[in-house]
């Protein structure tokens, strides 16, 4: 479902999910140590219906 980025010498867990066609919702999660993969569990394919959506991990959290 998603996978590892590089960001300026960073890497970052990127889920892309939905038609890249649609517009683009970009999910950030909140903090310290909550991480996109609930959202997306829950509510990443019922969004990707109508939207394309991003959701990133913040550096060092979750995955």
């Amino acid at each position: 479902m998603g996978e590892v980025v590089s960001v300026r010498g960073t890497h970052l867990w990127v889920d892309d999910l939905g038609d890249p066609e649609r517009p683009a919702v970009l999910y950030l999660h909140g903090g310290p140590g909550s991480g996109c993969y609930d959202f997306v569990l829950h509510q990443g394919q019922r969004l990707a219906a109508s939207v394309r959506l991003i959701a990133v991990d913040q550096r060092g959290v979750l995955r």
